[in-house]
């Protein structure tokens, strides 16, 4: 069948919550779908990359960020950084002069400049001193090229100042210079003073932190040519390939790490050191699982450690992710909860759960969660926003748009903004509403895609579905590879029958995202009722199974689909197995077609009988049995 939940409300405010849900719910804001789009945000579905090096540039060579900033280079005490008191190095007069400019530069917040007049000093004299306080005044401009010169010379006039060759490691490996990177690495190993394993350790994090994927990966595929046997060296590679969201190679790694730990006894580390690597080798396995689309192989996989490790609270939160990944709710709320009793403070897994219960309509009991959320401040805006979605699902409207009123923060005023919007619709009519969302100044390409939708959104509520399209193009001409713009476009020209669009739009967002289910399932469902194609269908309901094993509507479809094909006995269990997930009025006229196929009347006739009063306004079921009789 079809996901109809994409077919409207505020899509735009929730990111992928069709990957979870299927039939739609009443009311013109999905409420199911927005809760669960949180949800996954908030187990790390979305996930930000390290592209950018300015946040991490202190962190990556080891650097206290105030070592590094202009409001602290300028302090006497900074001179005597590292023990090296800089006023007492010889320099002229002229020289001096520079040292004293520079530092004035970087006090009046001209780094750039100031490091400049600093890196030419220190070129002249050879000082060691002021090659590291160049180096410190090249970190404060995060320049790729002042860092790499600056590091450069500190190296050159302090052959054995460790620090000098990390950075130096760590600016050739991000210039793809891998056999000088590492033999900076092995250099700094040994001026170090640290044991290999914590070196091994710390260079995974850096190389993440500031060096991409392709040259971090080559470079520690050559460290580890260097330890093959280094059981550390395994799990640097499977953290790094994690970090790197090469999940495959991240999964095989740490795999083997396990069973390595397993099945020996190194003398490499010690017992605690082991431990800790065996803990963290499995919580970087469930996010690999997690974010690869694996969820129900992390949940058999991970299946031991969980049983054998009760009490491991943070492991018994990722679990509890994958569980709401393959729709297993329950199961995810009842071990958030465990959590937050004997983790008061584990905050996220208190949202998750609250959720969760707001999915299942239990409002009080999320609500009780949500007011305590409220006093903690980094969840304040996330607790108001649901506090309001919940009055405004109990259709309590003056009390949702007091807490959607409350939001100040930008991660949620905007979808509070279009809640409140939609809560005026009814009494102010299509063209107010659309004269409050033009007053909503926005200037993120994002904020801007989402006000679009929810314009388009507003104009099918009206019924004027040919300007809802219009709307989707011009999103889509700001996001051209966001999948649901036209996936919620699509499920216009289907409404309109315009089924050349509705196929090329599908087509359009499988080539984007060739593992999204949802996109699979409409196109494969569409096939299906087309007859035709079927071979194609039942190669993307197949592959989506494989990705959701239980998403009833994709078991209907699929069903559906083997009985176009009449393989009614294939149908029948596919059919059954949905509605044992989900009774949904949809898989009950598929599966009563399939049983009369089968000569099985009076258990089509029972299945009838059972459920057409839960479903008055279906025509089609309501009169099914008469017409199958015909």
């Amino acid at each position: 069948m079809l996901n109809y939940s994409l077919n409207c409300k505020f899509y735009s405010v929730f990111l992928h919550f069709y990957q979870i849900m299927g039939k739609d719910l009443s009311g013109f804001v999905v409420f199911k779908p927005v809760i669960l789009r949180v949800l996954l945000l908030v187990i790390g579905l979305v996930l930000s990359g390290c592209a950018q090096l300015k946040p991490k540039v202190e962190s990556a060579f080891g650097l206290d960020a105030a070592q590094t900033q202009p409001e602290s280079v300028s302090k006497p005490e900074d001179s005597q950084q590292s023990g090296k008191d800089v006023s007492k190095i010889e320099l002229t007069a002229a020289e001096m002069y520079r040292v004293m400019l520079a530092e004035m530069l970087v006090v009046k917040g001209d780094v750039r400049t100031g490091f400049s007049v600093m890196h030419e000093v220190a070129t002249l004299t050879r000082q060691p001193e002021l090659a590291e306080r160049a180096f410190k005044l090249s970190m404060a401009t995060y320049d790729l090229a002042s860092i790499a010169s600056a590091a450069a010379l500190w190296r050159d006039v302090s052959p054995d100042e460790p620090l000098a060759w990390k950075a130096s490691y760590i600016m050739q490996a991000r210039d793809g210079r891998i056999e000088e990177a590492i033999s900076s690495w092995s250099r700094f190993q040994q001026l170090s003073g640290k044991d290999l394993v914590h070196v091994l350790m710390e260079t995974g994090v850096r190389i993440t932190q500031a060096v991409p994927v392709e040259h971090g990966t080559a470079f520690l595929q050559q460290l580890h040519q260097k330890y093959p046997q280094s059981l550390v060296m395994r799990y640097v590679l499977g953290m790094a390939s994690e970090a790197y969201k090469q999940y495959a190679l991240a999964i095989r790694q740490l795999e083997s790490t396990i069973a390595q730990i397993d099945s020996e006894t190194s003398n490499e580390m010690g017992a605690e050191l082991r431990q800790q690597l065996y803990r963290e080798s499995h919580y970087l396995l469930a996010n690999a699982y997690l974010k690869s689309g694996q969820s129900e192989l992390g949940l058999v996989r991970l299946a031991d450690y969980i049983k054998a490790h009760p009490k491991d609270w943070k492991f018994q939160e990722r679990y509890a992710r994958m569980e709401v990944k393959v729709g297993r709710f329950d199961l995810a709320e009842s071990r958030y909860l465990k959590v937050v009793e004997n983790e008061p403070d584990a905050n996220t897994s208190k949202l998750s759960a609250a959720l969760l219960m707001l999915e299942r309509e239990a409002y009080d009991k999320a609500e009780v969660l949500l007011i305590e959320l409220e006093s903690v401040l980094p969840y304040r805006s996330s607790a108001l926003y649901y506090l309001g979605v919940s009055a405004q699902r109990q259709h309590q409207l003056t009390q949702a748009k007091r807490y959607f009123q409350q939001i100040t923060t930008h991660d949620y005023l905007l979808d509070a903004r279009l809640h409140m919007a939609e809560i005026d619709y009814p009494e102010v009519g299509l063209v107010k509403t659309l004269e409050a969302l033009d007053a909503i100044d926005v200037t993120e390409t994002a904020d801007k895609v989402k006000l679009l939708q929810a314009k388009a959104i507003f104009y099918n509520k009206a019924g004027e579905k040919q300007k809802s399209i219009m709307v989707y193009d011009q999103a889509i001409a700001l996001q051209d590879q966001k999948v649901e713009l036209y996936l919620m476009q699509a499920m216009l020209f289907y409404d309109l029958a315009q089924f050349e669009q509705y196929e090329a739009n599908l087509k359009q967002a499988l080539a984007i995202d060739g593992d999204d289910v949802e996109i699979m399932n409409a196109l494969g469902y569409f096939y299906a009722e087309q007859k035709r194609e079927f071979v194609y269908a039942q190669q993307l309901l197949d592959k989506a199974l494989t990705l959701a094993p239980n998403r009833y509507y994709i078991l209907d479809s699929r069903g559906w689909l083997a009985y176009q094909q009449g393989q009614y006995q294939e149908a029948e269990k596919f059919l059954s197995r949905a509605l044992a997930l989900q009774v949904d009025e949809e898989v009950l006229i598929h599966l009563i077609h399939v049983l009369w196929k089968l000569e099985r009347q009076e258990e089509a006739k029972k299945l009838w009988v059972d459920y057409r009063n839960q479903y008055p306004q279906n025509e089609v079921l309501q009169t099914l049995i008469l017409d199958l009789m015909k």
